[in-house]
């Protein structure tokens, strides 16, 4: 019942919210790092992944990028939850913040396996060896700090999980991470 111009103050300031958090649940976790006490159990990813889907909702709408999920397999890991939903926060933000207007994302979830998928900016192959890299950035013009995927590496090799990444500029990038 509000107002069009005071809903979208609201979805700005919800953005504003979310981006900060983001961000400061980065560096909580490259502070504390290894003194974070794991409490590992058994995540349903398909119930994960949807409710991360809503969690960027507003962040994707603003940028008018459609979200999407395909379940191909109903699939769980024993992981710590908060770290599986930070590894898939930084892969969905970096989805959202490099795709351009209008474009997608796709998030596949199949038997040990998640791949996240988008129609963004892309990267050079030559640059894609570094991606992982703490403070590695290779696109200036969008927002970050080049933290989110050295994170998304760090809870990988915690937990032996594979990344793969296949990237193609002004094409777009898939991540898939495996177990």
């Amino acid at each position: 019942m509000l107002d069009e111009k005071l809903l979208k103050k609201i979805n700005r300031i919800d953005i504003g919210a979310k981006t900060i958090s983001n961000i400061y649940q980065d560096l909580t976790y490259l502070t504390l790092g290894n003194k974070i006490i794991s409490n590992d159990e058994e995540v349903d990813i398909e119930h994960l992944v949807l409710e991360r889907i809503e969690y960027f909702k507003s962040l994707a709408s603003a940028k008018k990028v459609l979200l999407k999920m395909e379940l191909i397999k109903n699939t769980s890991l024993f992981i710590d939850k908060g770290k599986i939903s930070k590894l898939l926060d930084n892969l969905i933000s970096n989805a959202v913040k490099y795709n351009k207007i209008n474009g997608s994302i796709i998030i596949i979830v199949e038997d040990k396996k998640i791949t996240v998928s988008d129609t963004g900016i892309g990267i050079a192959k030559e640059d894609i060896s570094q991606m992982l890299e703490r403070y590695t950035r290779f696109n200036k013009s969008s927002g970050g700090f080049g933290i989110g995927l050295n994170i998304v590496a760090s809870i990988a090799k915690e937990y032996n999980l594979h990344i793969e990444i296949e990237s193609e500029e002004k094409v777009g990038t898939k991540v898939s991470v495996s177990w």
